[in-house]
């Protein structure tokens, strides 16, 4: 992106996990070995930095909290991270939900975003702009990058699930052979749009499609007992 912020979507490729966790399975909640989710993680790191830095990866729980990176707190229960602070990492796993990574280069801030439906309706990019906000980012210099996720045509939603929604976010629903589809990367857009955030970037792939990704549901469609993470990962140079 530029040499100030660095940020990477990983595939679940070349890692150290077998079977349907194979390769770069990265979700501490999986039951894969631990130690290879550990080595996993290890590989990442290393990856997207040599230098000795702390990664912070919280335990999320599709909610709309975000925290301010905080040197003083061991562990953090959220879905969103932000932070000013160069010796750290952010990051966040996936399996359909959108990773989300925010960045604010004239100001060095950073923030990612675990974004499944329920965040994005609770508000979990709200929370994360403000929290950029309270380190001095203004909207209009943030850059969003929404990584891989499922999409489209690949998330069927129920009626129900349309009518229970605001009644803005209804329109990115679709109706095809009587079947129900929802749109969240569009989703994501609106409320970024609406805060008057127009730098976006997507990489248009689709977890559920591609094999280079982890996806809860084609994991469940294939009757997996489990299913891996992608990691993503944001930091300061």
């Amino acid at each position: 992106m530029n040499e100030l912020i660095k940020y990477k979507f990983f595939t679940r490729n070349n890692g150290f996990s077998r079977g349907i966790y194979r390769s770069l399975n990265c979700g501490l909640l999986s039951k894969d070995n631990s130690i290879n989710i550990k080595n996993n993680i290890n590989k990442a790191v290393n990856k997207i930095s040599k230098k000795n830095k702390l990664l912070i990866l919280p335990n999320q729980y599709h909610s709309n909290k975000c925290l301010i990176f905080d040197k003083s707190m061991k562990k953090y229960r959220c879905d969103a991270i932000v932070t000013n602070n160069p010796n750290v990492i952010l990051g966040i796993t996936t399996a359909d939900c959108l990773p989300i990574i925010l960045a604010n280069k004239k100001r060095g801030i950073i923030g990612i975003c675990h974004a499944g439906w329920r965040g994005l309706v609770k508000g979990v990019l709200e929370n994360t702009i403000k929290k950029m906000k309270i380190l001095n980012s203004q909207n209009i210099d943030i850059q969003v990058f929404i990584g891989p996720c499922i999409r489209k045509m690949s998330y069927e939603v129920s009626e129900i699930f349309i009518e229970k929604l605001n009644p803005n976010y209804q329109i990115f629903s679709y109706k095809k052979k009587g079947k129900y589809f929802y749109d969240l990367p569009k989703l994501a857009r609106f409320i970024l749009n609406d805060l008057n955030i127009y730098n976006i970037h997507d990489t248009r792939k689709n977890t559920f499609t591609d094999s280079d990704y982890f996806s809860y549901r084609e994991s469940k469609k294939r009757g997996l007992a489990d299913y891996g993470r992608n990691i993503s990962m944001v930091m300061l140079n």
